[in-house]
């Protein structure tokens, strides 16, 4: 049977609610604070989306840090679609844009590898395959009183866009 394929797009306006709702299924990694901020972020960072029809499949959205460093915001891919290589489209279609808008870093936060969550573990496989190295851990970042856990900020060097690469 003949996969139907999708299609990525920089994320546009009336995006939002489809991105949340695929963020929403995603209940291993989304929280309730952590859906209301990305709700909040949706209004300004920029990304990219896979879609397939009016299905979003997975997202990736980055704010800039300084002109030289942007944050990938949030990302998703929905659960029986991992592994697929849509996350790893994402990430080189967001790569391609911001080298050139002249970014040089990407940098990204997640769970540390302090926490013992194998969603977690899979999402830092994910980005130490993709290329980012650790850069720091800033301890009991995540969390409120005496449930807080580690964050691990991983770093992609941007190189140069070689022109005659498009």
């Amino acid at each position: 049977m003949a996969m139907t394929t999708w299609v990525l797009r920089g994320i546009e306006e009336g995006d939002a609610p489809a991105i949340l709702l695929l963020a929403r299924s995603l209940d291993k990694w989304f929280n309730q604070e952590g859906l209301e901020k990305m709700s909040r972020d949706l209004v300004s960072h920029g990304g990219f989306v896979a879609v397939r029809e009016d299905r979003v499949l997975g997202f990736v959205t980055w704010a800039p840090s300084d002109d030289e460093t942007a944050n990938l915001t949030w990302m998703g891919v929905a659960e029986d679609l991992q592994r697929t290589g849509i996350g790893r489209a994402l990430v080189k279609a967001l790569v391609r844009g911001l080298r050139a808008r002249g970014v040089h870093t990407l940098e990204v936060s997640t769970v540390a590898d302090s926490v013992d969550y194998e969603p977690y573990a899979q999402t830092r496989h994910f980005y130490r395959a993709m290329g980012f190295v650790d850069h720091r851990v800033d301890p009991k970042y995540y969390g409120t009183g005496d449930d807080r856990y580690d964050r691990l900020v991983l770093r992609l060097a941007l190189p140069e866009m070689d022109p005659r690469s498009g």
